[in-house]
């Protein structure tokens, strides 16, 4: 049984240092599937620089819907 992988949609999330240990998580939905690991990186170091927030942390969610195909 073979099975096949069809992207549906992907994520990023960044933390952000706010100062006196707290921290501040922005979203953003509706990334292409083809962005690679240094687009999301430069996206991250914009949104750091618009905002004047040392950026902490990228997370990347990417979701797919998985069936099988029957041969």
């Amino acid at each position: 049984m073979a099975v096949k992988a069809e992207w549906k949609k992907t994520g990023i999330y960044l933390e952000h240092d706010l100062g006196d240990g707290k921290i501040r998580r922005r979203t953003f939905n509706g990334v292409n599937a083809d962005a690679t690991a240094e687009k999301i990186a430069t996206f991250a170091d914009i949104i750091g620089k618009l905002t004047g927030e040392n950026v902490l942390g990228i997370k990347v969610t990417r979701t797919e819907e998985v069936s099988s195909i029957s041969e």
